[in-house]
């Protein structure tokens, strides 16, 4: 963990709060022209091409509570950070402001894309041979298990893809109810065995099955393959290049790192990440992970007809939703990080747009930052 620094930088960030550009009294959608250090350049929304209007009146929106549980909205574009509010708010409380900024938050199974990212961090280094290698590769400890010709089969991919083809129930029952496997998965004595003792019901790669699991295994498999426990791996090899210095990553017993939806994120830093893939996996010249890996990894993998439809995605690829919106007469595509409750990094190509949204992880509108996109933030950048 890192945590944010003290007073000096809560005195610099009200201070820039304080120079945010108000328009009507008000101050409007903008990270406005202020330097910070963790990397973003800034800009107004109208310099990129991004209705200050429209945005405007979305953020209004939130604030009047038309647009209900939103607890921030960053948005960048063309590389530059454009727009950043967090709520619930009042028009001048620029320390509260500021404190929200300085804080992560949980991104639940946003989470699994990040876990996406150093996979395929740990294949650009040669750690991994591919997606396509057998899992019995990485844990000899589970010989029993993997005796079964079923579970032997079972590669990487399939992990990626959710297609592992195991006994899951994540999704019909909450997370309170010890029957939920992943509750289940939390308590037992040992969460990598439990989830890859499941029963087989389907070949591997047939069936879609959300399964958060699955992607604690991968952590696992980051550890075996680097001797660093996931969160180590993703602050040397991911965070210090991006400028992240302000997370936090749950851990269960044995220290294994909660990689399907334990980590703690700043709202802009959120950004970095789909900015990083927007990018080509590129940050300041630097690769940082495979172009290749980037298009892989969001491509579609998994039909979204083999998904369920309560999703609300048009496909799977490793570890990344993807989906279109519907604009006058044509699509536009996107990929996105998701997580329970709203929590979103959703990544815009044809607009060259990161748009992050944070909620309550136990907010029931999930779903409802794809509205958002859908009525606001693609009409103000022109469709």
């Amino acid at each position: 963990m890192r945590s944010a620094p003290g007073t000096i930088r809560l005195i610099v960030m009200l201070t820039l709060l304080a120079a945010a550009p108000v328009v009507g009294g008000q101050t409007r959608p903008t990270a406005g022209q202020e330097k910070t250090k963790d990397g973003w350049e800034s800009a107004p929304p109208v310099g990129e091409n991004l209705d200050p209007m429209v945005i405007g009146a979305m953020l209004d929106r939130v604030r009047s509570g038309a647009y209900r549980n939103v607890h921030s909205i960053v948005i960048a574009r063309h590389g530059k950070l454009v727009v950043e509010e967090y709520f619930p708010r009042t028009e001048g409380d620029r320390r509260e402001q500021a404190l929200r900024r300085a804080s992560p938050v949980e991104s639940t199974s946003a989470t699994k894309s990040v876990t996406s990212i150093l996979i395929g961090i740990a294949i650009d280094r040669g750690l991994i041979r591919g997606v396509d290698e057998k899992l019995s590769t990485f844990f000899p400890e589970y010989a029993d298990i993997f005796a079964d010709p079923a579970k032997a089969k079972l590669t990487l991919k399939d992990l990626l893809t959710m297609t592992a083809g195991l006994a899951w129930d994540e999704w019909t029952r909450p997370y309170t109810d010890p029957r939920n496997d992943h509750i289940a998965m939390v308590r037992s004595d040992d969460p990598i065995r439990y989830v890859i003792e499941r029963p087989v019901v389907s070949p591997p790669g047939a069936t879609f099955t959300y399964n958060s699991g699955l992607s604690i295994v991968l952590g696992q498999v980051i550890f075996k393959v680097s001797g660093l426990r996931a969160d180590k791996f993703a602050e040397r090899h991911l965070f210090e290049p991006l400028g992240i210095t302000d997370f936090y990553w749950v851990k269960y017993p044995d220290d294994i790192v909660q990689t399907g939806g334990g980590l703690y994120l700043r709202p802009r830093d959120m950004a970095k990440l789909g900015q990083l893939f927007l990018d080509g996996g590129r940050r300041n010249g630097k690769q940082i992970v495979s172009e290749p890996w980037v298009k892989e990894s969001t491509g579609c993998r998994v039909d979204g007809a083999k998904i369920e439809a309560a999703a609300k995605s048009s496909g799977y690829g490793y570890q990344w939703w993807l989906g279109s919106f519907r604009v006058g007469d044509r699509d536009v595509p996107s990929y996105s990080a998701r997580g329970r409750g709203g929590q979103f990094i959703i990544v815009l190509p044809d607009q060259q747009m990161v748009v992050v949204f944070t909620s309550p992880p136990d907010n029931p509108l999930m779903f409802q930052p794809l509205d958002i996109i859908n009525r606001d933030v693609l009409p103000a950048a022109g469709g």
